[in-house]
């Protein structure tokens, strides 16, 4: 690859590295700088007047209180104006430092997007590696999308587990309630709960069938490791092989519930580290894009 380009890109690859330690200094000094200022107008009735002044004439103003509280509360309102001033010159120290070097990123990218253009059209060796760096960039815009997809499929399913656990929840309260008052009313409140919590998980089915189908799209191979992606198949495919036709007793509500409680888990599990390969790769796409 060309030289310039290489020496330009590996500057602005640095330069990225200290805007983020930058920003990271500016909002700890901003915060600072927001609480020294929120101390100081607990301290004082006149924040305006005060925060104009120097502090010089600040302390002026002080002198020649005889008033023991009141020279003591402005005792108290000089140290906070002190604080204040010094975490406002960090603030603006860190804001100043910050907005340079987002300047000079802003300059060098112009000059190393000028140098590309023309190495575009001049350096066959530099083509073929911008030609590389865009297949790489579809690879992970197209596994990012299908993350997403997934992602969203499986959030569709832990809504739905919730749901289900509810009415499941409701029903083996009432379950429990009937087991003491063997009551009729009780009784239709139960099978009221389980009915519902059964139309809910024909729906979580066609959830979880979408869910596996969009899992298919994503190579989990990136994801997850081989005893994982054997337990997650374990875990839905032998679910619903085993959902209990009678619900009459306490324990299979309880049963059941503890089976969602497990693919909730699992789900989650899933969804934990799909949100991280995305996050990974959303971070190596921004470098491609920054660089190439």
């Amino acid at each position: 690859m060309n030289h310039t380009y290489e020496t330009l890109r590996i500057k602005l690859e640095r330069l990225v590295e200290k805007e983020k330690s930058a920003e990271e200094r500016f909002r700890e000094n901003e915060r600072h700088h927001n609480e020294a200022k929120a101390v100081f107008q607990r301290e004082t009735a006149d924040v305006e007047r005060l925060e104009s002044q120097s502090f010089t004439t600040f302390l002026r103003t002080v002198i020649g209180t005889h008033d023991k509280k009141l020279y003591e509360e402005k005792q108290e309102q000089i140290q906070a104006k002190l604080r204040l001033d010094q975490a406002s010159a960090l603030y603006l120290e860190s804001r100043e430092e910050l907005t340079r070097i987002i300047d000079e990123i802003s300059l060098l990218k112009d000059e190393l997007d000028a140098l590309k253009e023309k190495l575009r059209a001049t350096d066959p060796t530099f083509q073929e590696t911008l030609s590389q760096k865009e297949e790489q960039r579809l690879v992970m815009e197209a596994e990012i999308r299908e993350i997403n997809e997934a992602l969203n499929a499986g959030q569709s399913v832990l809504n739905s587990l919730d749901t289900t656990l509810e009415k499941l929840e409701s029903a083996d309260s009432l379950a429990t309630w009937d087991m003491f008052t063997d009551s009729f009313l009780v009784d239709m409140f139960k099978y009221d709960k389980i009915d519902k919590a059964e139309e809910e998980l024909f729906y979580l089915e066609g959830l979880i069938d979408r869910y596996k189908k969009e899992l298919k799209d994503v190579d989990l191979h990136n994801v997850l490791d081989y005893e994982s992606l054997g337990e997650m198949r374990r875990i839905f495919d032998v679910f619903f092989d085993n959902i209990f036709s009678d619900w009459s007793t306490k324990d299979t509500i309880q049963r059941n519930m503890n089976n969602l409680d497990k693919i909730y888990i699992e789900v989650d599990r899933i969804q934990k580290q799909l949100q991280a390969r995305r996050s990974i790769l959303e971070k190596k796409l921004e470098e491609l894009q920054l660089y190439y």
